[in-house]
């Protein structure tokens, strides 16, 4: 069974899902960034708990040591990934990604590993073949064989079995926003949204002054969409902003879902769910937020529930793992 894994390969977290020996699911999260750091100086302290690699003579820390350490020094950490693909920005993205990989789902000899990419996206010039092949060629060498699936897909795999794996899933990580419309587990409509939770912070950190370190930061412990008005002056500020960027990524992903409808040639059934997952959806009142904006739309079949995945942030790797569990003998 632990020959079978799916990857959720986000630009936040990279999350692993695999079956242990009683047959229930192992995740596994780490967030994807990286610290250079003086490696004379690093070498002076215990590493033993730290999590780190070295490539080309240069130290890094990797996920959430990177992420910590980056905050208490007061630097901008780096993404080994950026707009939910490969960053271009970054040359030592690839060696990273493949360090964290093989954290996450370690090796194989034949066993089969599926991996969420991205759809293309509508409002953007970038294509994922770059970013599902250099992946696909990771995860083969730990001895997998590697299959690339949606990540919006992946979602509705998880979570709408009692609707015959039919429904659209609503993936908002943080480079991108994934949609996929699945009908009896076969994807009719794929795309991509060139904005996500990066760039909700980005637009809010320029909008007041801030760095988007603090921005997360600030999101991820004390932000609610219903109550935003509270804590210090600076803080309000942020969260005002944070308010009209989430509203505005929510507003332009539902706009561009019914028009990527309204032009399908596809007989779309009477009725379907509406999935909602990723670690950018996970703020209090986002939900809620997104059933205001649908109500405001007329979709061309009746939306039969708007709801949050199980677990926003584990959903994709799940939807991987049953996809890779098909091909079990």
């Amino acid at each position: 069974m632990s020959n079978f894994c799916g990857l959720d390969v986000g630009t936040m977290n990279l999350v692993s899902a695999k079956l242990n020996n009683d047959e229930a699911v192992d995740i596994k999260k780490l967030r994807n960034i990286f610290l250079e750091v003086d490696k004379d100086a690093a070498e002076i302290m215990d590493l033993s708990g730290i999590s780190h690699t070295v490539i080309d003579d240069a130290m890094f820390f990797i996920a959430e040591d990177a992420y910590n350490f980056a905050n208490i020094l007061g630097k901008e950490a780096s993404r080994p990934m950026s707009n939910g693909m490969i960053s271009t920005k970054e040359i030592d993205s690839v060696d990273i990604l493949a360090v964290m990989v093989k954290e996450l789902i370690g090796t194989s000899n034949g066993g089969r590993c599926c991996y969420s990419i991205p759809a293309d996206p509508i409002d953007n010039e970038m294509n994922v073949i770059y970013h599902q092949n250099v992946f696909g060629r990771i995860i083969n060498e730990l001895g997998f064989q590697a299959e690339a699936i949606n990540e919006a897909t992946a979602i509705v795999y998880t979570e709408c079995e009692e609707s015959n794996f039919s429904g659209i899933g609503i993936s908002f990580g943080a480079g991108m926003t994934n949609v996929a419309l699945v009908y009896k587990a076969i994807p009719t409509t794929v795309f991509s949204i060139a904005r996500g939770g990066d760039w909700i912070d980005l637009n809010t950190a320029n909008s007041t002054g801030s760095i988007s370190n603090r921005v997360t930061l600030l999101k991820e412990n004390s932000f609610s969409l219903n109550n935003h008005r509270s804590g210090k002056k600076k803080d309000r500020k942020i969260k005002e902003a944070l308010v009209y960027y989430y509203h505005d990524l929510i507003n332009y992903t539902i706009k561009s879902i019914v028009r990527s409808l309204e032009n399908t040639a596809i007989e779309l059934p009477e009725s379907l769910p509406v999935i909602i997952s990723g670690g950018t959806s996970m703020v209090d009142g986002f939900v809620e937020m997104v059933r205001q904006v649908i109500e405001q739309y007329e979709f061309p079949f009746e939306v039969s529930e708007i709801r949050h995945a199980g677990n926003p942030l584990t959903a994709v790797a799940e939807g991987c793992l049953i996809r890779a569990l098909k091909y079990q003998n």
